[in-house]
Order: C-alpha cells, then sequence, then structure tokens
C-alpha cells in the first residue's frame, strides 16, 4: 500500500507539470539621474544610460553608460545653477557651484539629454535629532553603531542614516536598508543599530574585508542623520526591496518608484537631505 500512495503522489506532481514560455518585454534604454542635494552643500548629480541585464555589455567598463555633454540646472525658485561636469571627457558626475541648500526650502531639478528635458522638485525639511549615540560590541573588539531616538509625533516622517570612520572612510556611506518611516514609531523613543556600510568603489575590498560591517574599539565615527521626504523615502525603500529581490525566486517582484515617474525616457531620484551629525569616540579596550 506505501508503494501504490507514493506512485499515486508522484503521478499528481507529474500531472501538474505545465512548460512556460516566457516572453521578455523588449528592452528600452533610459536616463538613469541620481542626485541630491543637502543642508549647506551644493547639488551633486550622476547621470548614466540604462543598461540591458539580457544583452551585450562590458561591466568591466561602466563608463561606457556614462552621458557626458548633458545640462543640467537646480533652482529655488530665484536662481539658477547649472552643474559643472567634473570630468569633460567621462562624464557622469556634475556638481552645483551657485546654490546651497537649505533648510525648509524646496529645489527643482532640470535635466536635458540628447534634446529631452526631464523634471522633479525635493525639499530640504527640518533636520531630526538624536538623544544618544553608542557602540555595543557583538564580537569582541567588533560592534555596531546604536542610537536612541526620540521620534517626533505626527506620521509621515522618513528617515535616511550614513556613517563614516574619521581617517579612515572617504564618505559617508549608507548601510542597506538604510531608510525607514514612522509608520510604527511615530512618536516613540526607541533604540536601533545600523552595520557599517561600504564605501564606494570598494565593494570587492568589502567583500575580502574580515571585519565588514562591523566598525571597532578606537574607531571615532560620525553619523549623518537625515530627514527626507515620502516620494525620496519611497524610491529608497523600493530600491533595496528590488536589489533584496534581485535572482530569488521565492520573492515577490518589486518595481522602483522613480521620482521621474511621469518620463517614459528616465528614471532615478533627486533627494533633498536635511542632515544631524553626530560624533562619537570609541575608547580602545
Amino acid at each position: 500500500m506505501k508503494h501504490l500512495k507514493y506512485i499515486a503522489l508522484l503521478l499528481v506532481f507529474v500531472s501538474c507539470r505545465k512548460d512556460v514560455t516566457l516572453v521578455l518585454p523588449e528592452y528600452k534604454q533610459r536616463v538613469v539621474i541620481e542626485g541630491g542635494i543637502e543642508t549647506g552643500s551644493t547639488a551633486i548629480v550622476f547621470l548614466s544610460y540604462s543598461v540591458p541585464y539580457f544583452g551585450d555589455f562590458d561591466y568591466s567598463a561602466p563608463e561606457k553608460a556614462f552621458i557626458s555633454g548633458a545640462q543640467v540646472v537646480v533652482t529655488d525658485g530665484i536662481e539658477y545653477d547649472t552643474l559643472v561636469q567634473v570630468d569633460p571627457n567621462g562624464g557622469y558626475l556634475y556638481v552645483g557651484t551657485k546654490i546651497k541648500g537649505e533648510n525648509n526650502k524646496t529645489y527643482t531639478i532640470k535635466v536635458t539629454v540628447d534634446g529631452k528635458t526631464f523634471e522633479t522638485s525635493t525639499s530640504i525639511l527640518t533636520p531630526p535629532k538624536l538623544d544618544s549615540l553608542y557602540f555595543k560590541a557583538e564580537r569582541d573588539s567588533l560592534g555596531f553603531m546604536w542610537q536612541r531616538f526620540s521620534e517626533p509625533e505626527g506620521t509621515g516622517d522618513c528617515y535616511r542614516w550614513f556613517a563614516k570612520r574619521l581617517n579612515r572612510d572617504a564618505f559617508y556611506a549608507p548601510p542597506f536598508n538604510s531608510v525607514f518611516d514612522d509608520k510604527f514609531i511615530d512618536g516613540k523613543s526607541f533604540e536601533f543599530a545600523y552595520d557599517r556600510g561600504p564605501q564606494p568603489n570598494s565593494l570587492q575590498q568589502n567583500r575580502e574585508d574580515p571585519e565588514r560591517g562591523y566598525y571597532k574599539t578606537g574607531d571615532t565615527v560620525i553619523v549623518k542623520f537625515c530627514k527626507i521626504g515620502l516620494r525620496e523615502y519611497d524610491f529608497w525603500y523600493t530600491y533595496y526591496q528590488n536589489k533584496s529581490s534581485n535572482g530569488n525566486p521565492f520573492s515577490a517582484p518589486s518595481n522602483i518608484k522613480s521620482m521621474f515617474g511621469n518620463y517614459e525616457d528616465a528614471f532615478g531620484a533627486f533627494v533633498g537631505y536635511a542632515p544631524l551629525f553626530d560624533t562619537i569616540i570609541i575608547p580602545k579596550k
């Protein structure tokens, strides 16, 4: 009888098998806009073309997707700042020279590439405030950065977290899933932790680092805790969702919410950051 049951189950599974033909949509190249402006700094924008997931592209030469010769203009409604292309031969990075971000102001960006103009706006809000900042060891001298935060009452607030080690890191780096909103924490005091995010252009070295993701005793860490808008949060939240599901057949598909949502030929975000800076010196053991 046991053998008959196993055969019956096998027949059920075999009979449910069905060949599926997957038809991929035709690939369409888009302009990718990655930019932001924060309090006290000029705008920074990276421009590139999207590349096909299935197709011919030399990923060892990403500069082939960089956009050179674009016009990028940021305005606060009064003054206009035409961003300068840092490397005229390579393109990609454009920086402002006139307008510096101010709290509670709105900024509009217009990007013109190949005769097409793409536009969106962002606001720099009021900076948040951390109650305290401390290091908690997890593996001998290695550990994570912890914060205590009293979230202001009133739903709809969103945040993004960055940090860097003084004299060791060149940039403020966000860890994976560096954004959160106040959906479940509105008006509450709570503690949260983040690991150390990788420095840009050093992902391979980071993979081989035995202290990857950790801070350690003796580090001086500067935290940059930013308040951002809801559209800006939606972009980064769905970006991380999409990235975490990449290659996972059991995850639900996720579409990134572009801040240039009305344009078929452009994609990305221009984010206003209102940062709070706090520093901790972790004593050596």
